[in-house]
């Protein structure tokens, strides 16, 4: 669908640097960006990553009922699936849920071990207990991945200029379904995005399951998302 395919060529034309300010160098941008830790030939695995965030979307274009928005992409989920809240070890374990066909995995470690991302696997297993996948969709308030100094294989929280930058993916993303989605916030740094972006209605906000808020993500879930599917 056209609005997919714009969706996606708005995040693979942003790359790290690129924000006004110059304030956010240390950002992987998984849609264009490769690099040591991906799979051979590296330079197709951005490709890839593209393609399983088609047909995820693909998936719920008409289905759609609500969308979950976190605060940023992890250096073990999104940054390899191209999917927000989604490791590898879902495109293996649960690949029913998340497409309707499998999609490919991008890190160089795939084979022998796939990528898991804790906060994945908790969403994950409540949208298989709700029984209603392709009425989830799943993204970030920041849409690429940052890192701090560290490295690539750390997760830093978006500044707050940073945020704003992603308006205008969000506008793109809602573009793509045929229904208008109820939006909850899935952290802090969520909840704030929308306040700051203005002209989105939060349905409400869930402790995000990172840092221990696993079991009060499960209880809001089930209270606040799983009626509304």
């Amino acid at each position: 669908m056209k609005e997919v395919d714009a969706f996606i060529e708005l995040l693979r034309g942003q790359a790290p640097g690129e924000f006004p300010g110059g304030l956010a160098p240390r950002v992987f941008n998984p849609w264009r960006d490769h690099d040591g830790r991906d799979a051979a030939p590296r330079r197709e695995m951005p490709a890839r990553r593209r393609g399983n965030l088609a047909a995820y979307l693909e998936a719920r274009r008409e289905t759609a009922r609500v969308l979950l928005l976190g605060e940023a992409p992890s250096h073990r989920g999104c940054r390899f699936t191209g999917i927000a809240f989604c490791s590898e070890t879902e495109l293996v374990a649960r690949p029913q849920l998340v497409a309707r066909h499998r999609l490919q995995l991008t890190s160089a470690e795939a084979k022998a071990k796939p990528q898991r991302e804790r906060s994945a696997a908790v969403i994950w297993s409540e949208i298989e207990r709700a029984g209603k996948p392709f009425e989830v969709v799943l993204w970030n308030a920041f849409p690429w991945h940052p890192y701090s100094g560290d490295g690539v294989k750390t997760n830093r929280r978006p500044r707050p200029a940073e945020v704003m930058q992603g308006r205008a993916p969000f506008e793109a993303l809602l573009r793509c379904f045929t229904r208008e989605l109820r939006v909850f916030a899935v952290g802090k740094v969520a909840e704030d995005a929308l306040r700051r972006w203005g002209g989105f209605e939060c349905a409400g906000y869930i402790r995000h399951p990172a840092q221990g808020g696993e079991k009060l993500f499960r209880e809001q879930f089930r209270r606040l998302v799983a009626p509304r599917l």
